[in-house]
């Protein structure tokens, strides 16, 4: 690899570009908004981040009169605080309703950026004098139609896509790929004011067959049908769905939140019916859910009949559940929906000023036993209760008789300072298969203490936690009861109009087996970021990131890993064009010391990429807005390394030292 050249591609990216025609403000601050709200927490995992930005465009795409927006609904937006929705509330109580966003900077405790990031989501109106009546006219009028179709063209050969011989297929079954190259996806979505939606996703993965003897065409559907606010009927959903109550002990089925999200959403754990509208194969129910409601209490059940993908022990037993939802080769699609489970769930829920009391029951039937029974239950009891000064949640649960307890409490202190504190004690036999509760480990076998604090000034915003952890009893890794601990800061601070500093620093501890010393040690990994922010006056966007890992484990050498980052953004062609360019310079020692890098993609595709070895990254990002009804957006990336001849193993095996690709994805609205 020519070093030289890869150093002149990445300062070529430094140099201010020449000035062209005007950004498109609105387009250009919705993609700043979404880059800040999903570039900040790696903690998240693809399929949460996919969640969490799909929930994003839902209301963005729906926002909320500011005049009229309960509680519940602003409590959606993740980056308020329970102190910012009581302020809201409290100015349009005591001066009427706001006849512009402006008059958010007279409510308190909204910070420059919060009030950016909200105006995105809200809008300024009079309250209706009653309440907007169902008519189908209007309902197929003003109802949002969206089309996105992706394709993912990859330009190099993994071995899995190679021709093999029929004697080699004999031997070997599982050395070809059952589809081509090409992985492709559809959604289509109808919303009405967010009270009525539905729709359908399609998902075909690189070397996944399409027709032939998938006779379905595409791998894996998920249509669904969402109903809110309908008289008694306070939310109905059908087909494939999501549902979360209290903190998650029991039933955890929304996105889940990292430990520096949970400690600033201590009251955000009750989220109800949702559906599953993204092409994660794995993680949703297929059934109906209904919740009606009176008054102050909802009353939701559930039923569901759910096909899934396991590894399957002997015919007789469940050993494992498959998560990636891939079916490439005969023993991957031999899996493909090859059990299932019947669920029942209900919830009792009672809110009033602030308080919400709950409570939670589940029933399930699996085909095949999985560690050793194939029936589960489970009942859960959660309090939350909210005032301006201080919040607090807990959840208590019994899954097959084992319990597991979890507790937070917020504080609100004068100038703008917040301590929090979430204690968790999860029974080494808790288990609750749709458990997604804070945790270091999954939700069992696990005791811990998270402490954080945050404080909100005008120019800078400084936060952080401490995590202290053990596991009562042996784990994967480690053979007796171990613990560790989990300490993060982070500072925001913006200098003036146009520029900003971010940097985050992370140390975590965790005992695990040693072979050397026979003994538990402790394994040491520490993560720094420091990012740059400069807003040009032609209107460009620049980013440059400086990122460091260490590995450090007992009688291992010590592995270090960094990474350069730069990206440009801009609006181009009379407000019709939105281009990002993004390079990586990056070098580790191992993969123990990767480095996971930011960088903005298509739609529904923000994420971070994780980078090992050494050499660099290129990206492109351009949408084309064609008309107010119609965009294509291209991205092109290539990654080269300089420390290797081929990239992967097996049937994801790459000839070559550099890989690149293409994804085209058209977006109608209609």
């Amino acid at each position: 690899m020519n070093r030289k050249l890869l150093i002149s591609w990445f300062a070529l990216l430094l140099c201010p570009m020449q000035q062209v025609i005007s950004q498109n403000p609105i387009d250009r601050e919705w993609e700043s908004v979404l880059e800040s709200l999903l570039s900040d927490d790696e903690e998240l995992s693809s399929s949460d981040r996919e969640e969490l930005l799909m929930l994003y465009e839902t209301l963005h795409s729906e926002p909320l009169n500011i005049n009229t927006a309960s509680r519940d609904e602003l409590r959606e937006l993740l980056f308020l605080t329970d102190e910012q929705i009581e302020d809201i509330h409290a100015y349009v109580y005591q001066h009427g309703p706001m006849k512009s966003l402006g008059e958010l900077q007279l409510t308190g405790s909204l910070d420059f950026d919060t009030r950016r990031l909200l105006r995105q989501f809200v809008y300024a109106a009079d309250p209706p004098a009653e309440k907007e009546r169902l008519k189908a006219a209007d309902i197929l009028k003003y109802g949002r139609n969206e089309l996105i179709a992706r394709v993912d063209i990859p330009l190099y050969m993994r071995d899995g896509f190679r021709y093999h011989s029929p004697q080699e297929l004999k031997r070997y079954p599982n050395r070809a790929y059952l589809g081509s190259r090409l992985s492709h996806s559809v959604r289509y979505s109808f919303n009405w004011h967010n009270r009525i939606r539905f729709g359908i996703s399609a998902d075909k993965d690189a070397g996944e067959p399409f027709g032939g003897r998938n006779h379905a065409g595409y791998d894996f559907y998920s249509p669904y049908l969402y109903l809110k606010d309908m008289g008694v009927i306070r939310e109905l959903v059908l087909g494939n769905c999501k549902v979360q109550f209290g903190q998650g002990l029991l039933l955890g089925g929304g996105f889940s939140l990292g430990k520096n999200m949970a400690l600033s959403n201590v009251r955000r754990g009750t989220q109800g019916l949702k559906p599953h509208a993204s092409t994660q194969e794995y993680g949703y129910l297929s059934g109906a859910g209904l919740a009606v409601g009176a008054g102050h209490t909802t009353f939701t059940l559930l039923g569901a009949y759910t096909t899934f993908d396991a590894t399957i022990k002997g015919d007789t037993v469940i050993g494992s559940f498959k998560q990636d939802g891939f079916h490439r080769t005969e023993l991957e699609w031999s899996r493909k929906h090859n059990s299932y489970r019947y669920t029942w769930a209900a919830n009792t829920r009672y809110s009033y000023r602030g308080l919400q009391v709950g409570g939670t029951a589940i029933y399930e039937s699996l085909s095949l036993p999985y560690k050793g029974q194939d029936r589960y239950w489970g009942l859960s009891a959660d309090i939350s209760l909210g005032r301006p000064r201080y919040a607090l949640a807990a959840e208590f649960s019994l899954a097959g008789g084992k319990p597991a307890l979890i507790c937070s409490e917020t504080l609100r202190l004068p100038d703008s300072w917040t301590a929090t504190w979430l204690v968790r004690a999860y029974s080494p036999d808790y288990r609750a298969l749709h458990s997604n509760a804070p945790a270091e480990g999954d939700v069992s076998n696990e005791i811990g203490l998270l402490t954080g604090f945050s404080h909100s000034g005008r120019k800078l915003k400084v936060s952080g936690y401490a995590d202290l952890f053990m596991f009562p009893e042996p784990r994967y890794g480690a053979s007796e009861r171990s613990n560790g601990m989990d300490l993060r800061m982070e500072a925001d601070w913006r200098i003036g109009r146009r520029d900003a500093l971010y940097a985050t620093a992370r140390f975590k501890a965790k005992q695990k087996d040693c072979k050397y010393t026979r003994q538990l040690e402790y394994c040491l990994t520490g993560r720094y970021r420091l990012r740059w922010t400069h807003n040009c006056r032609s209107g460009a966007e620049l980013k440059t990131q400086i990122l460091f890992t260490r590995y450090d484990f007992i009688a291992e050498p010590i592995s270090d890993g960094w990474a350069i980052t730069h990206s440009y953004s801009r609006s181009l062609a009379d407000d019709r064009l939105d281009l990002n360019i993004s390079a990586a310079l990056f070098h580790t020692d191992s993969h123990d010391s990767s480095v996971s890098v930011y960088e903005s993609g298509l739609r529904y595709s923000y994420g971070f990429m994780t980078l090992s070895g050494k050499g660099a990254r290129l990206a492109m990002t351009v949408k084309w807005h064609i008309n107010g009804a119609l965009q294509l957006n291209l991205k092109a990336g290539g990654t080269w390394y300089a420390d290797r001849d081929e990239i992967g193993s097996s049937q994801q095996l790459i000839d070559s030292c550099h890989k690149e690709d293409i994804s085209l994805q058209l977006i109608s609205k209609f």
